[in-house]
């Protein structure tokens, strides 16, 4: 058994001028052309990639696992 990490981009949004605070991210699924996949041995491993990864604001991420 595997776990696969997906993550894609989030998109910003901001309006007005730079002091002023961004839009509230809505998740949105992309389509999978737009998705980046990585898998895993374990979910210790998998759960630590997806948090750093969407820790640093630019990624949606997902884990799932795989039969």
């Amino acid at each position: 058994m595997s776990w696969c990490v997906e993550y894609w981009d989030k998109k910003k949004k901001t309006s007005g001028s730079h002091a002023q605070m961004r839009e509230q991210l809505k998740y949105e699924k992309p389509s999978n052309e737009k998705i980046s996949r990585r898998y895993f041995d374990n979910y210790e491993s998998a759960n630590q990639f997806a948090k750093s990864i969407f820790d640093s604001g630019n990624y949606f991420t997902q884990i799932s696992k795989q039969p």
